[in-house]
């Protein structure tokens, strides 16, 4: 399968194909190519969709046209008139909803946050997982949660995405909070004695993979630059 996302930074003219999901073929199991294609020009990313579908063809794949978009994503794109019929600013990537925004100084970000179908899939899960985990105590419940969670912020813990994570946190947590209590026909917690007794022992919300470093040249001692 074949996931690729485009993009481009010039007019609100220009605009870019955005193939966000993958291929209706899979004769290799297993096998997913994700990357992101950036253009200035709106004919350089035609050119660009045109090129990979006749090499895909070659290999039996075909993209999904149904899935694949043709959106303004870019400085100049940011802030220009929308209205009924505009394009969506916005496109998922491997579990992110990237957008276009600003930054406390007013520059072009690009906004990374948590999937919401994703974070709503996964709680399920951790539902289901934690209904199972009753009969093997609390303890296995809290340390499945804390792994759980861990991996969470080790991935979706990105720039600008802390609300997400803080967001998937409290929920998760409101889920252990619940299996907890149903071991028995007695609740084992109030709320706040659980987030007492049990909140400190998980993982704490933080930013993990900085996406917008300081440049070298600003960190040097002395630089005139800084």
């Amino acid at each position: 399968m074949v996931e690729s996302t485009a993009c481009t930074d010039q007019a609100p003219r220009d605009r870019v194909y955005l193939p966000a999901q993958p291929l209706t073929e899979q004769p290799y199991p297993g096998t997913l190519l994700d990357h992101v294609a950036c253009f200035e020009h709106e004919a350089d990313a035609r050119a660009f969709l045109a090129a990979m579908t006749e090499r895909l063809a070659q290999f039996s794949l075909e993209i999904e046209p149904s899935k694949t978009a043709l959106i303004r994503f870019g400085s100049r794109s940011l802030g220009s008139p929308g209205g009924a019929g505009a394009e969506p600013r916005t496109f998922g990537f491997l579990g992110l909803t990237h957008y276009m925004g600003r930054s406390r100084r007013g520059r072009f970000v690009v906004g990374r946050k948590t999937d919401g179908k994703r974070a709503r899939k996964k709680l399920k899960l951790l539902s289901e997982r934690l209904r199972s985990l009753r009969a093997q105590g609390g303890a296995a419940m809290i340390a499945f949660v804390v792994r759980h969670l861990s991996g969470h912020l080790q991935y979706y813990g990105v720039s600008g995405n802390a609300r997400g994570v803080a967001t998937y946190f409290y929920r998760a947590a409101g889920l252990l909070y619940k299996w907890l209590n149903r071991r028995s026909q007695h609740r084992s917690f109030t709320w706040q004695g659980f987030r007492s007794a049990i909140g400190r022992l998980l993982p704490k919300v933080r930013i993990v993979h900085d996406l917008y470093p300081i440049p070298w040249w600003k960190t040097q001692t002395g630089s005139r630059m800084v």
